[in-house]
């Protein structure tokens, strides 16, 4: 699958971080390769120290990844609220000259004819210069949460003007899509749906123990709505008493989540997984009775880019459960592959569970349907539409 030349792919958001979005460019990095080489840097810009790790990570890759100290400014608030206004003189252009300049040498000895941006947030502002000072085709890719969200800093204020600058705008989702279009302004024509792949090596149907269980997994934030989970599940224990819920991840939210696991009622049939690593999260997936996350909608528009989970637990066979918020609704096909639910309505997700605890046939149907949807998704076809669409 490789262009006519390299693509320079340039973003913080790479292995070892943790998250959603460093997953999904692995991903796509290996299922392109050798077509894209990545550029990203060695310090962690939140937190202003070094990755942990971060070499043995890059050496384990199937992919050309490059490292620089710096590819947007770090945040390190402490020292800018000492320093008022002059951090923008001390510490973002300095930076971002750095960036910016160490991105077009790269591209120059990769012989680059495409740079894509994946960090619309904090790297937004390199597409607008590449557009003015450079001839490469500059492409953007965006996901969820900063494309809804309210701008919160400087850099973020660019979205617009880096968005309608770039050449390509590549997004997840028809809801970040419609963002694009409705909130920024970005031409339809500009704009290439590239959902993420699901990994159908790993994530096959198997076995399922004896001990029945509901699964839910993720970062322990509020848009993914493990509250509300915790609430329907205790309203439906007691009709289904041979079932128990597991929630895996961690996050800011895991004591408050524990607190009110324990004060529901249903307590004891509530685990707390913890972060898995890949093969134990292969086998949750396979092991559960079905998968739910009722995400939603936050107040300051923080919602799911995608849901690329729900495609995961379809591809293992099981029937899902999500939020009608964001891009869960292009990976649920409600009716079909799960159930879409109002993620801050107790009683419907309640209601969701009931259906398919109660109806097994249901629930088969369902988890027969998103497995066939699954493989659908798999990442040669995301990659091959990944590359089509960058290289324009």
């Amino acid at each position: 699958m490789s262009g006519p030349a390299p693509i320079l792919f340039v973003t913080n958001m790479m292995p070892p971080l943790i998250g959603g979005t460093p997953m999904v460019y692995d991903r796509m990095a290996r299922h392109a390769a050798p077509a894209v080489h990545v550029l990203t840097a060695w310090r962690d810009p939140d937190i202003a120290r070094p990755i942990p790790r971060w070499r043995e990570s890059d050496a384990a890759r199937p992919y050309p990844i490059h490292r620089i100290a710096w590819l947007r400014p770090p945040r390190i608030e402490a020292l800018r609220r000492r320093i008022g206004l002059l951090d923008l003189l001390l510490i973002d252009l300095p930076v971002m000259l750095y960036a910016l300049i160490s991105v077009i040498v790269m591209a120059l000895r990769l012989h680059a004819r495409t740079i894509v941006i994946g960090e619309l947030q904090g790297l937004g502002w390199l597409a607008i210069a590449l557009g003015w000072i450079t001839p490469w085709r500059i492409v953007m890719y965006t996901h969820g949460e900063e494309v809804v969200q309210t701008a919160y800093n400087r850099l973020a204020r660019l979205r617009g003007p880096a968005l309608r600058s770039a050449d390509a705008v590549l997004t997840v989702s028809s809801f970040t899509r419609d963002r694009l279009i409705r909130d920024f302004g970005v031409p339809p024509g500009h704009i290439h749906l590239v959902t993420p792949g699901v990994d159908l090596d790993r994530f096959t149907p198997g076995a399922s123990p004896a001990a029945p269980f509901i699964l839910s997994v993720g970062r322990l934030i509020e848009r993914k709505g493990f509250d509300r989970l915790i609430d329907a599940f205790a309203e439906v224990a007691g009709e289904f008493p041979g079932y128990r819920l597991v929630i895996a991840g961690g996050g800011p939210e895991e004591e408050a989540l524990k607190a009110r696991a324990a004060a529901s009622g249903a307590g004891v049939r509530i685990e707390f997984a913890g972060g898995v690593d890949d093969a134990r999260l292969t086998a949750l997936y396979r092991g559960c009775t079905l998968f739910a996350m009722p995400n939603r909608t936050l107040a300051d528009g923080d919602t799911e880019g995608f849901g690329l989970i729900f495609l995961e637990a379809n591809a293992c066979g099981k029937a899902v459960i999500g939020g009608r918020a964001g891009g869960a609704t292009d990976a649920i096909v409600d009716g079909e592959t799960g159930l879409l639910v109002d993620g801050s309505n107790t009683g419907a997700i309640a209601a969701a569970l009931r259906r398919l605890l109660g109806d097994a046939a249901f629930r088969e149907r369902l988890a027969a349907g998103g497995l066939a949807h699954a493989r659908r998704h798999g990442w040669d076809r995301s990659a091959a539409r990944f590359i089509d669409a960058v290289e324009g």
